[in-house]
This record gives structure tokens, sequence and C-alpha cells, in this order.
């Protein structure tokens, strides 16, 4: 039971990283005491941590892709080295014909190729394979919507951002405290940064253990059902991020589970999906960075 509720929990918190033990509760299907605690044990053991993430325009980050390495020789000392550099936000293990991938975020596409460069530079990279995202259907830390035009940030607004970057959860009166603002002071601050896309709370999860903590990236090759398609795997459950491609591939993705029949009953079902002519897999083994926060230079 304590598996199937911490998978609820979790998926609740990657869509909402802020929502009240009441709302959880109601969301789940559970009692809020056995919510709370659960919640509670999560953030405790490290499985889960809450975030907020700045959109990408107010960061000035433009340009994103998806890359994968293959190494020479041990993983480790390479994906330290991509851990160091700040353009990556997400470096993980994986399975397969590769054995890293890598997230990129930066302001340009001549940043991109300069970071992709600054990869292939590395001792120990063997080959490196780019993906372009075109754009993003689905993601716990990527906006639905370009920012709002009438979008402005103060110094108060950012010294919220920074502070729920470090902990999503942390109360509104401890926000108020640390910022010098009225507890409804923040409170209305930070539902209107959230509401006007400036930020997103989730949840990043720990990939190990039980409680929807496995995780596959997937590799799409469409047909001319491309729309249809795209919608019926966005919808399949698990389905955490996708994003439209220009490479090898024209859609990737990461779906999580509670096991890995799960994620293999997953696989088998979007090779049914009319539109999808190929599907490549691989697993995370092990996530050495998921880190999205910049700093914000806002002066007000």
């Amino acid at each position: 039971m304590s598996v199937e509720l911490d998978s609820k929990l979790i998926a609740a918190l990657q869509s909402n990283g802020r929502a009240t033990y009441r709302e959880l509760a109601a969301t789940v299907g559970a009692p809020r005491a056995a919510v709370s605690t659960r919640v509670q044990t999560l953030l405790d053991t490290g499985t889960v941590s809450v975030v907020a993430v700045a959109h990408p325009e107010l960061l000035g980050l433009k340009a994103m892709a998806h890359v994968s390495v293959a190494v020479s020789g041990p993983v480790g000392p390479v994906a330290e080295a991509l851990c160091a550099s700040e353009v990556a936000v997400y470096i993980s293990a994986v399975s397969g014909q590769y054995n890293i991938i890598a997230e990129l975020r930066v302001p340009s596409q001549q940043d991109l190729y300069d970071a992709i460069a600054a990869i292939r530079a590395e001792p120990g990279v063997r080959t490196v394979n780019t993906l372009f995202y075109a754009d993003v259907i689905k993601g716990i830390f990527m906006p639905k919507s370009a920012l709002r035009a009438d979008v402005r940030l103060d110094a108060k607004d950012v010294a919220l951002i920074e502070l729920l970057e470090r902990n999503g959860r942390m109360p509104f009166l401890e926000l108020a405290e640390r910022t010098g603002l009225s507890p409804s002071a923040a409170r209305n601050r930070v539902n209107h940064l959230i509401d006007s896309t400036a930020l997103r709370v989730g949840a990043v999860v720990k990939r190990r253990g039980g409680g929807r903590t496995l995780a596959m990236g997937i590799g799409v090759s469409l047909g001319s059902r491309d729309r249809e398609a795209c919608a019926q795997i966005e919808a399949l459950p698990g389905i955490e991020f996708l994003a439209r491609t220009l490479g090898r591939f024209d859609l990737i993705g990461t779906v999580a589970a509670d096991s890995s029949g799960d994620l293999y009953s997953l696989a088998e079902h979007m090779r049914t999906i009319d539109g999808v002519r190929a599907l490549e897999t691989w697993t995370h083994l092990e996530v050495f960075k998921e880190h999205y926060a910049r700093s914000l230079d806002v002066r007000g």
C-alpha cells in the first residue's frame, strides 16, 4: 500500500509541489494524516525534494538540447566533469548504446555548440549525439506557455524565488520572515509568480527504491499520424517528460513506474500506437545531477 501511495503522492507533488496536505489527500484519496506522514518520510529520506524553477525566459535560456554521450572506460569521471558545468541541468548514467545523457540549457545556439564541443573534448568521451528540442510537450520544470509579457520582478520576488529554489515547500510564514514581507503578502506574491508562469514548483525524485522512482528514457520515430501519437503517449501514466526533437528521434521522453514490469508494459503499449514506427528505450541507472536553478539579477 505504501508504494502505491508514494507513487500517487510523487505524481501529485510533481504537478504541484506546494499542494497542501488537504489537497494532496483529496488528490490521492487517502487520509490526511497518512498523507502527511508519507510526504514527510519521502522528504526526510531524500527520495523526493521539492524545488522551484524560474521560467527559462527569465533566465535568458532560449536553446535546449538532449545530449547522449558514449564513453570509453569508466563513466564516473566523465559524469563528474559534466556535473561541474552550469549549462548541464540534468546528468544521468543510462543503459544501452550510450552511457550518459545530459540536458543542456543555454542562451543561444552558439552557446549550445560551444557546450557540446566542450563535452566532446572531455577525456574518455568517444561520441556525442545531440537532439535539439523543437517543442517541450510535457515537463515538470518546463512551462506550458511563454512567459507572460506583463511579468515584472522586483527584489522581493527574486528573494522568494531563491528561497523556494532551495525548499519549494517552505511555509509562507517562514518566507515572510526571511524576506521582510507580511505572511499575506508572501502568499500573494508566490501565488502570482506561479499563476503568471514565472515559477514552477515540483518534485525531484531520487531514482532508487520504490514509489515511481524507476525511470526509462524513450526515443520515438513517428509516421504521418504524429499529432495523434504524441497525444496518446502524453496521456500514458508515468510520462514525466516529452519533447519533440530534431535529430535521430522525433520524440524523446521519460516515463516512471513502480517496477521494471510496468515499464516493459508501457513500452509494449507504445509500440502498438498508430503512428509509432520505432521505439528505443534506455534505463536510468544513476542520476548524478538534477538542478535547474540559476541566479536572477533583477533590481527593483
